[in-house]
């Protein structure tokens, strides 16, 4: 995959958080995992459809989705309600759609899903054989890490 796909999906992640918890973000690192599987306790999932498909993952310890939902929702949420886990969905809205208007700057028009957000360390999704570029970022609120498993075409 190209630096400047992964590009999209960074800038887009920083933007979107940094303006959510209204506080700096952080790349801490960027890794191809080998593995498919992603077991994060809190993940959200939105997939990605037209010239670039695949997925984009959010996913972050419990405690850190309790921290982002509490600065997003401006509500102390010790355990995750309703408005705590839309306000993590939207985030991965936020995410995937900003990579999403960065995609097509360069050409390549997408567009995403419904998010949907999977709780528990037994939860695990499967990115059936598309490598998987992991960002981890910190924020005031914690550490989380955005997983893109992207497919664009060859001419790309």
């Amino acid at each position: 995959m190209k630096a400047v796909i992964l590009n999209a999906f960074l800038d887009a992640a920083v933007r979107s958080l940094a303006q959510e918890t209204r506080a700096p973000v952080q790349r801490t690192g960027l890794l191809l995992d080998p593995t498919e599987q992603v077991t994060d306790e809190l993940i959200v999932y939105v997939a990605l459809v037209g010239e670039a498909r695949g997925m984009v993952l959010v996913g972050m310890p419990a405690v850190t989705a309790r921290q982002v939902a509490t600065l997003m929702v401006g509500e102390p949420q010790p355990e995750l309600n309703e408005m705590g886990l839309s306000a993590l969905a939207e985030l991965g809205n936020l995410i995937a759609g900003g990579a999403c208007v960065e995609l097509d700057k360069l050409g390549l028009s997408s567009d995403i899903t419904p998010p949907t957000v999977m709780i528990g360390r037994r939860s695990r999704i499967t990115t059936l054989g598309l490598p998987r570029f992991v960002i981890p970022l910190t924020c005031v609120a914690g550490s989380l890490s955005i997983h893109v498993a992207v497919d664009v075409p060859h001419t790309f």
